[in-house]
């Protein structure tokens, strides 16, 4: 293609887009416009945009499913997430609660590795239940100190030296995993050796929502605990 050439095709398509109407306001141009058909028979310029339109809406298509399945899911999720709240708040002993929790998190939830460290405070749950009591002073609980004082939920694959903090023997399996803050009661952990289960940028609103229901039952139970010790 000449320089000529080319400046002139330039110079249609320019105006083409400035004026998109300008075929419509002159339909006879149509008339003499045909692109190759990959079949090899010609095809005019409207039966392409219509196959074009056709592939878009197909795409758009596609996408809305995707959309109402993800809003589906959610609408599960969050279904779940209040009959576990209901079922949680009506439990008195504080043991008992983490016991559902757990058990709720690893059977409905699909926590595969879970880890719920509560700063200086010991809870008598079922050996199976991974609560543990760590010191809020424990000096490998600086590494997280950032995202404690964030207070926001994060996902991805983090450090070794992290996971096997939270994770402790059970570490080798952690790929990936969602570290959410309970505010001044400590933190829960969730590993997977899935490496593409939680990543940055992931939606976390489950579980913000379930930290918020522990840290308001801890709340509950501090004047029981003073009454204990007083």
């Amino acid at each position: 293609m000449s320089e000529k050439t080319r400046s002139m095709t330039e110079i249609v398509a320019k105006y083409l887009r400035k004026d998109p109407d300008f075929l419509r306001r002159n339909p006879e141009i149509l008339d003499s416009i045909n692109l190759p058909h990959e079949s090899g028979a010609a095809v005019s310029l409207i039966e392409k945009q219509v196959d074009r339109l056709r592939e878009q809406n197909q795409k758009m298509s596609r996408q809305l499913k995707q959309l109402v399945r993800v809003a589906t899911d959610n609408e599960k999720l969050m279904y779940r997430l209040h009959r576990l709240t209901i079922e949680l708040m009506i439990i008195n002993d504080l043991g008992a609660f983490f016991d559902r929790l757990s058990g709720a998190l690893k059977a409905e939830f699909s926590a595969d590795i879970l880890n719920i460290s509560l700063f200086d405070r010991a809870i008598d749950c079922d050996s199976e239940t991974p609560v543990y009591m760590i010191r809020r002073d424990e000096p490998e609980l600086q590494q997280w100190q950032k995202e404690l004082e964030k207070g926001k939920s994060v996902c991805g694959r983090f450090d070794r030296e992290k996971v096997d903090f939270l994770f402790k023997s059970r570490s080798q399996w952690v790929q990936s995993t969602i570290f959410v803050p309970l505010g001044k009661d400590g933190l829960l952990a969730i590993g997977s050796p899935d490496p593409a289960r939680f990543y940055p940028g992931m939606g976390t609103l489950f579980l913000d929502l379930l930290a918020q229901v522990i840290t308001s039952r801890l709340a509950l139970a501090e004047p029981q605990d003073q009454r204990r010790t007083a």
